[in-house]
């Protein structure tokens, strides 16, 4: 053993009820016999030793001093399937998700040689399991450089949908980067905003639908003003729930799935009406503010030899004559040289 502690609770022990000690193995490769072996085990003879029956469970790394476990989430380990795929990276995304690592094979040494093969990295980060504290083979890999990270995950995307493996590495770009860039990334729309809330209201909903105790949103470049939450795992964006069921972790993760879903629908709303205002203007049309269609105006000009008429009059042809000699020898129509005009030699 490396330590015994107990929990001692006396209005708990003279009622009779469980008592509880928290025990910790030197060598964590004897934890699964140790709970298999003393898991639902009668001890003691009623004499000397009381009766008991001895319940052992693996105790979760990450857990408060009530009894809650911190489950954590990142951003990338969500399904994103309406996640807008038409936007191009921009020249500040540097960072990718990545999955399926070989652990098997590679060591975190080797891991960060391989990457490195594609250019100078900032930051390697390897997720791992709530529960049991192992890899889980889904990481974060940022370079220095943008071309370095486009090198990588053209490296890690098959060529045809048809040659993708399940079990094959692969990396996509990071949406943690683009949440932490604000309006800065290449959707142009602040999900921070709409995952938090101006007031705090989006936390607050997901903590009543996912029955948590308290939730959090964590990162390396989010400012912390509760005192009392959780510690950094990583500087890329993570979820932090307090979970007092394990019911409730599912729970937890399908509010976070649809949230997301959501404002990924509303961005990519807001990108095709981008792109067809975009094509419009293109086209020399367009909306102006008011809603009402353009209309393209030309320059004013003579029609058939004709000027423009005032707007809302209809051009009539003049009669017959007009504009010719009046016959020999008499005079012409009044009117015929137009006002404030004298007929020559008048």
């Amino acid at each position: 053993l490396a330590s015994v502690a107990w929990e001692e609770d006396r209005a708990s022990v003279e009622a009779g009820a469980s008592r509880i000690a928290y025990v910790k193995l030197r060598n964590d490769g004897g934890m699964e016999k140790a709970v298999t072996n003393l898991h639902q085990t009668k001890v003691g003879d009623g004499d000397l030793v009381e009766e008991c029956v001895v319940e052992c469970q693996r105790w979760p790394a990450r857990s408060w001093s009530d009894g809650c476990v911190r489950i954590g989430f990142f951003i990338d380990q969500l399904p994103m399937h309406r996640r807008p795929l038409e936007s191009e990276p921009g020249p500040e995304d540097r960072e990718l998700f990545v999955q399926n690592l070989p652990l098997a094979d590679m060591n975190p040494q080797q891991l960060q040689e391989y990457f490195e093969g594609f250019g100078e990295v900032e930051d390697l980060h390897l997720i791992k399991a709530t529960f049991t504290e192992e890899l889980t083979g889904e990481g974060y890999v940022r370079f220095k450089n943008h071309r370095d990270a486009v090198r990588c995950i053209e490296a890690l995307t098959p060529s045809s949908p048809q040659d993708a493996d399940p079990s094959d590495l692969m990396g996509s770009w990071s949406e943690s980067e683009r949440i932490l860039q604000r309006k800065g990334n290449c959707y142009r729309f602040n999900l921070i905003t709409e995952l938090v809330g101006m007031d705090g209201s989006g936390l607050a909903k997901l903590k009543q639908e996912a029955k948590l105790k308290g939730v959090w949103v964590l990162s390396e470049s989010l400012q912390q003003k509760d005192r009392a939450s959780p510690p950094l795992a990583a500087r890329q964006l993570q979820f932090v729930g307090k979970v007092t069921e394990e019911a409730n972790v599912k729970l937890f993760r399908e509010q976070l799935e649809r949230t997301l879903e959501d404002i990924h629908t509303k961005i990519a709303d807001r990108l095709e009406k981008r792109k067809r205002k975009a094509a419009a203007a293109a086209d020399g049309g367009g909306t102006p503010d008011n809603g009402a269609p353009r209309v393209a105006v030309a320059e004013a000009s003579r029609v058939n030899g004709q000027p423009p008429q005032p707007a809302g009059s209809a051009w009539m042809a003049p009669p017959p004559g007009w504009g010719q000699p009046p016959p020999l020898g008499s005079a012409p129509p009044t009117g015929y040289w137009g006002g404030g005009w004298q007929a020559p030699g008048a």
